[in-house]
């Protein structure tokens, strides 16, 4: 068996943060700006490779540059980043050497959105079509254990717990319930005595609560997103949210307050009321309008991180389905999300897991990448949404994310080049995790 990453390694502690076996590769005065290191669950089940490997001639996408390195050399040793360069370096003796012609290498890819929903080994698929980090925003903890008794190999599973939200509950299995403060302080000390790696309020908890969330939260350095649909959403950023799930929870914010309170109430009423109400709204939306350029200069403002998930609401009229009111309303949200990334709002890539309708399993975050594509996206914007810009949304960007010397290496090696076409990202050839090749 490998060595593997002690758990205190990414603590919460800054002082244990320094006394990780790894930590001298990265440069203190970035890590004392680290208020608070995600931990992920899983982090001493990853075994941390033992080898040299040097990538030569290969096209890199770093994360963090804005066009690709030509020709380029990369040399990982003992789980880390040890040199990023062109060609020429000095390669050591006892390296694996791979031969990067007609390859890419880019990061790992950081799922923002990820849902496990009891899918059998499909945390094991995904990493293998890529993901090598996933963050699950509503189950709990527990509900991993299977697939981490299995011995297979694991993204890193960045946990939130089980969403907060008020009774009745959407999603019961998924769900702590609270109803006033006191609960709230009580379900936060649960969740962060679990050392969850951020907290996610879902749509019944109210602006009052979700205020007492984000303080506590953030007493602890804990960021704290989202699914809102029946909260405006500039009130609940102004409470304190890190983040915000789903392109559906700006919706009555960029509506009349009447028609707001319309779908607030049916939501009230009966959870399932969104199914219908929230294509219904979205269709009369006008995303030129003067409330979608408030909404999208006061995500822009506030630096809030945006998961559109636009693969939970496509749809296609196809054989028997004919729905119009679903077909236009998702074609607004398509289009509200082109508009947000043309503004530089700070968009990352969540898959939504297992159930996305269009996508072939396992390939439901290529496929979110693809829709993003279709909004105007350009590619190095889609790499960086889900590369570089989840690590700084999940806190874990001082050691994921990029490809640059120091870090942890989290790699992929694509046939093709994305940048040109973006469907090659499903091309994977290979992928690294923690400087190990996953079988």
């Amino acid at each position: 068996m490998k060595p593997t990453l002690i758990a205190s390694c990414f603590s919460i502690s800054i002082i244990s943060f320094f006394s990780c076996s790894q930590t001298g590769t990265i440069k203190e005065s970035a890590a004392k700006e680290i208020a608070f290191l995600a931990k992920e669950v899983n982090s001493n089940e990853i075994p941390v490779g033992d080898k040299t490997i040097v990538f030569t001639g290969v096209s890199l996408i770093d994360g963090v540059s804005e066009s690709l390195i030509k020709n380029a050399t990369v040399i990982v040793r003992n789980g880390l980043i040890e040199k990023v360069g062109e060609a020429g370096a000095n390669i050591p003796s006892e390296a694996e050497i791979i031969n990067g012609e007609g390859l890419t290498l880019m990061p790992g890819l950081i799922d923002a959105h990820f849902h496990y929903d009891y899918v059998k080994h499909y945390p094991t698929k995904a990493l293998k079509n890529g993901i090598t980090s996933a963050r699950d925003p509503g189950q709990w903890i527990e509900a991993y254990d299977f697939e981490r008794q299995t011995g297979d190999p694991l993204p890193r599973l960045f946990l939130t717990g089980p969403h907060i939200d008020m009774p009745p509950p959407s999603w019961p299995n998924d769900s702590y319930m609270v109803r006033d403060k006191a609960e709230v302080k009580q379900a936060m000390d649960y969740l962060i005595g679990q050392e969850v790696s951020a907290i996610k309020i879902y749509h019944r908890l109210p602006l009052g609560l979700i205020k007492e969330v984000c303080d506590i939260a953030h007493a602890h350095g804990l960021p704290v997103t989202a699914h809102l649909e029946i909260t405006d959403a500039r009130q609940a950023i102004l409470a304190g949210l890190d983040g915000i799930e789903h392109v559906t929870s700006v919706g009555t914010a960029l509506v009349s307050k009447k028609r707001a309170e319309v779908f607030r109430q049916h939501m009230l009423a009966d959870n399932d009321a969104r199914k219908s109400g929230r294509f219904e709204m979205w269709k009369n939306i006008d995303v030129n309008s003067q409330a979608a350029d408030s909404m999208i200069s006061f995500l822009v403002k506030h630096q809030t991180f945006f998961t559109p998930t636009l693969g939970a609401y496509e749809y296609r009229i196809e054989g028997e389905k004919n729905d119009s009111i679903r077909l236009i309303g998702f074609q607004r949200m398509m289009d509200f999300i082109g508009r947000c990334q043309k503004a530089n709002v700070r968009i990352v890539v969540g898959s939504h897991g297992p159930w996305v309708e269009y996508a072939e399993r396992g390939w439901s975050y290529q496929h979110e990448m693809g829709l993003l594509a279709k909004t105007g996206m350009d590619n190095m914007k889609i790499i960086k949404a889900s590369t570089i810009e989840p690590a700084r949304f999940l806190k874990i960007d001082h050691r994921l994310g990029s490809i640059e010397k120091g870090k942890q290496a989290d790699l992929l090696l694509i046939e093709g080049n994305p940048l040109e076409n973006i469907k090659d990202m499903y091309n994977i050839k290979k992928v690294m995790l923690n400087g190990q090749w996953v079988n």
